[in-house]
């Protein structure tokens, strides 16, 4: 019984996965018609699916689709429907890692992070204010809008950046030296030195921040 409540409770899921597995695939448009005619079901069934696709944003409107009746509105991928499929970029960014390492000497490799991370931090539209916690607060958001659970919190002597978790954590796992990408951001995006007091590359729990004086090569706040 249990498992048949399981089954039932997943149809939606299932149903919505084809969906977007059809869009996928296919090389044009699809009409609500023509996806209920693929997947066995009913075309009042089809349009509620395609509809709580759209306002997720994982399907787009497409142009109406001429059909031996009216028109019908077709639908395809979106940008987020695509990345709803699985991706490697952990595998290849150890390869380019790997790689780096071979033709760049230590000092260099660094070097190479730091500019990675510098170059992030400039893509990012950090909060200008004269208030260091202030900027600390909104870095902290912006870490969270790449993926990391960071919060800040107390530190003795001041305001400190906690991410639970790393984005790079596989990478770091693997070769320490991919934390400079996070140190050179958070230099970057602060305008202050930093203190990685805490690592999850070195088996901690978290990794912790702390911000110290005003960084050499930090980004210019604006």
């Amino acid at each position: 019984m249990a498992e048949m409540i399981e089954q039932i409770a997943s149809e939606p899921t299932r149903t919505r996965d084809r969906i977007l597995r059809l869009l996928l695939k296919s090389d044009h448009s699809l009409s609500v018609q023509a996806l209920a005619a693929e997947l066995g079901i009913s075309r009042n069934a089809a349009h509620q699916h395609v509809s709580a696709l759209e306002r997720e944003g994982l399907i787009d409107g497409d142009a109406a689709i001429r059909t031996r009746g009216r028109p019908s509105r077709g639908y395809r991928l979106s940008g987020a429907g695509n990345s709803t499929f699985p991706r490697q970029y952990a595998l290849i960014a150890r390869q380019l890692l790997g790689e780096m390492a071979r033709h760049l000497g230590p000092d260099e490799m660094h070097e190479a992070l730091e500019r990675v991370g510098e170059s992030l931090a400039h893509s990012l539209p950090v909060q200008s204010d004269n208030d260091p916690a202030a900027v600390i607060a909104s870095v902290a958001g912006l870490m969270r809008g790449l993926g990391y659970e960071s919060d800040v919190i107390e530190g003795a002597e001041g305001k400190e950046l906690e991410a639970r978790n790393c984005v790079f954590h596989d990478l770091a796992m693997a070769d320490p030296r991919i934390c400079e990408v996070d140190l050179a951001l958070l230099r970057a995006t602060t305008g202050r030195s930093v203190d990685h007091k805490r690592c999850m590359a070195r088996g901690e729990k978290s990794c912790r921040f702390a911000f110290g004086a005003p960084a050499k090569s930090a980004r210019t706040q604006s």
